[in-house]
């Protein structure tokens, strides 16, 4: 299968940058998920994405946490959230993060990468402002090894 529910790890990572970084995003019902395939969008590796559940999602999210369902999908590689180190799994879960919105109705919004958005990414990543090419980089490597490592057993 394609999706993995996520992990411990996922979970409690997830937690501490939502109540570091997002309090006034805590009420709001996330899904987590790991994607086991790799995912390229314009040439880069997409580490993590967020999306907003449609009303069949809500649907099939239904349960003790989520009655109504979940308002969003946030889902990780799991490639890249086993290669990351802590710091990165954190900026990982931030930068999706900042693509939740919730317009003035209280209904559950996406906003694309918006130049705000750059300023915050740049301002809290000055430590390391390449970390998301690097760990993608690695992601791919990692890919293509076990790629030549599969090829290499047919043989």
């Amino acid at each position: 299968m394609r999706y993995e529910d996520c992990n411990e790890s996922l979970v409690q990572t997830f937690l501490e940058v939502l109540e570091d970084r997002f309090p006034g995003k805590a009420y709001l019902k996330y899904k987590l998920i790991f994607d086991t395939k790799k995912k390229i969008n314009k040439g880069q590796m997409v580490l993590a994405d967020v999306s907003l559940a449609s009303e069949k999602i809500k649907f099939f999210t239904k349960d003790d946490v989520a009655v109504d369902g979940y308002d969003y999908v946030l889902t990780v590689n799991k490639k890249a959230w086993d290669l990351a180190g802590e710091k990165d799994k954190k900026r990982i879960l931030s930068h999706e993060m900042r693509h939740i919105f919730v317009d003035e109705k209280g209904a559950p919004k996406l906003i694309g990468h918006e130049i705000e958005d750059f300023y915050e990414e740049i301002k809290s990543n000055q430590d390391d402002p390449e970390w998301s090419r690097k760990l993608g980089r690695l992601v791919l490597d990692v890919y293509e090894q076990e790629k030549e490592m599969n090829k290499d057993k047919k043989l």
